[in-house]
C-alpha cells in the first residue's frame, strides 16, 4: 500500500467474482481527493493464497514469486503516474490517473500540427479582422519555432504539453543568440507565440500556463528622428534620379503626416477627406492594427501629392511606392548626398513626424496618439520622453549664458 498527501493505493482480491479455475481477480484500488475507483490488474490467484493485510499473494509456490512481481510493477506504475501528475505541478482527476496508468491517455497535441491549424484559422480571418502584416508576422514566428526545435531538441515536433518556463526561456536565448534578434524584438516574438497559444491555454491543454513564470521585458530604445535642419537638408539637396527625387517625396511625406510604409503603399483618394473649412485629412485604419488614425494635412504635404497628380486636384496623384527594402536602400543614398549623418528609413519619418513636426512645436501628446493610429496613449509616450531629451540639449546650448 502506498500513502502518500491525499493519494492511496493498494490492492485487493474481488472474492465475489471468480473464473472457471476457481480463482479470483486481483484488483488494484485508487482513492484520491475522497474518490474510489476499481481496476482489474488481469491477474488471479486462490482466495487462500492471498494475503489481505499485505495486499500480495502468500509464498506458497514459484507462481506466487511471479504474480508479486506484476503487482510490484502494477504498483510503481501507479506511483509514477501520479509522481509524474503530482510534482510537475499539475492538476488532474483520478479518471485521468486510472487512464495514464492504463496507458489509454490522450495522445499528446503536437506543437507544429497545432501551429498549422491555427495557420488556416488565422488566414481564414485575413482582411476580416486579421491584416497582412499579422499573418506574415505569425509566418515568422512559426518558421523561428520549427528551427529552434531542430537546433535544440534536433526534432522536427514537440509535444505542446511539454512547453514550459524552461522551453521557453530557451526560445528567446535561441533568438537572441542563433538568430541574432534583437532583444525587443525576441521578446516580441515570445509576446505573439503566447497569443498564438492563448486558444489552447484557455482550453486546458496546459495544466498551468507555462508563460507565468517568463518574465521578459523590452529594453528602453532611443527612437531616432530628423530635426527641423535635417528635414530641410534632405528637401534642398539636388537629386539628378527621378527615382531617388521619388523615393525623397514619399519619406517627406510620411514625415509630415506619420504614415507608416504599409498604409504610405495603401493611400489613395479614398482615404483623404475635405472638411467644412477646406482643409483636407487623411481618415484611415492603420494595415498593422486596424485602429483609426486621422491625420490633417500640412501644406508641404499637400505640395508634395500637387507634383504627382495629373490634374488640378492633388488627391488625384499617382505614384509608386517601391518595396521597404529599395526604399530603405535608396534612402541611405539619399541621406548621404544631403550630408545627414543618421542613417535614413522609412520608419524613421513617422518617429520625425512625432517628435519634430508634432510634440516638438506643443502638440498635445493625446492628438499625436490618435494621428498615429496608437490604441493607447501608452505607446505615444515613448516620443514624448524623446522631446524631453532634445529640449534638455537645446537648453545645453545657452546654459553658458546663464551663469
Amino acid at each position: 500500500m502506498l500513502e502518500l498527501l491525499n493519494i492511496r493505493i493498494t490492492f485487493m482480491l474481488r472474492s465475489t467474482h471468480e473464473n472457471a479455475k476457481g480463482d479470483h481477480p486481483i484488483i488494484l484500488r485508487l482513492i484520491y481527493r475522497g474518490q474510489r475507483r476499481d481496476t482489474f490488474t488481469g491477474l488471479y490467484c486462490k482466495k487462500v493464497e492471498w494475503d489481505k493485510d499485505l495486499g500480495r499473494v502468500k509464498k506458497v509456490n514459484n507462481l506466487a514469486g511471479a504474480l508479486n512481481r506484476n503487482l510490484d510493477i502494477i504498483h510503481r506504475k501507479a506511483y509514477d503516474a501520479f509522481e509524474g501528475f503530482h510534482y510537475n505541478g499539475l492538476d488532474f482527476t483520478i479518471d485521468e490517473l486510472v487512464e495514464k496508468i492504463k496507458g489509454k491517455e490522450e495522445a499528446p497535441t503536437l506543437l507544429m500540427d497545432y501551429l498549422e491549424d491555427e495557420k488556416k484559422r488565422i488566414q481564414s480571418r485575413l482582411h476580416i479582422d486579421i491584416s497582412p502584416a499579422t499573418v506574415d508576422k505569425y509566418r515568422r514566428s512559426a518558421s523561428h519555432v520549427q528551427h529552434f526545435l531542430q537546433t535544440e531538441f534536433k526534432v522536427k515536433n514537440y509535444a505542446l504539453q511539454r512547453i514550459n518556463a524552461s522551453f521557453l526561456e530557451k526560445y528567446f536565448q535561441y533568438l537572441r543568440g542563433t538568430r541574432g534578434i534583437s532583444h525587443n524584438s525576441s521578446v516580441k516574438y515570445v509576446v505573439f507565440f503566447k497569443t498564438i497559444l492563448m486558444p489552447a491555454i484557455r482550453a486546458g491543454v496546459f495544466r498551468q500556463d507555462p508563460f507565468r513564470e517568463v518574465k521578459l521585458k523590452q529594453k528602453p530604445v532611443f527612437k531616432g528622428f530628423l530635426t527641423k535642419e535635417e528635414m530641410e537638408l534632405l528637401t534642398s539637396v539636388e537629386l539628378k534620379s527621378p527615382d531617388l527625387d521619388r523615393i525623397r517625396d514619399i519619406f517627406l511625406f510620411s514625415c509630415y503626416t506619420g504614415l507608416a510604409y504599409s498604409d504610405l503603399k495603401q493611400l489613395s483618394r479614398y482615404f483623404i477627406q475635405k472638411d467644412n473649412d477646406d482643409t483636407f485629412y487623411i481618415r484611415k485604419p492603420r494595415q498593422k492594427t486596424g485602429q483609426e488614425s486621422i491625420v490633417p494635412l500640412l501644406p508641404p504635404a499637400i505640395r508634395i501629392l500637387k507634383k504627382y497628380s495629373p490634374t488640378e486636384d492633388f488627391r488625384d496623384f499617382v505614384w509608386y511606392v517601391s518595396t521597404n527594402q529599395k526604399m530603405n536602400q535608396r534612402l541611405k543614398t539619399i541621406g548621404s548626398m544631403a550630408g545627414i549623418g543618421k542613417e535614413l528609413h522609412m520608419h524613421l519619418a513617422r518617429h520625425t513626424f512625432a517628435t519634430t513636426v508634432t510634440l516638438s512645436n506643443g502638440v498635445p501628446i493625446e492628438s499625436v496618439s490618435s494621428m498615429l493610429g496608437h490604441a493607447s496613449l501608452k505607446q505615444t509616450q515613448h516620443y514624448a520622453k524623446v522631446v524631453s531629451h532634445k529640449l534638455k540639449g537645446d537648453m545645453a546650448k545657452i546654459s553658458g549664458l546663464f551663469k
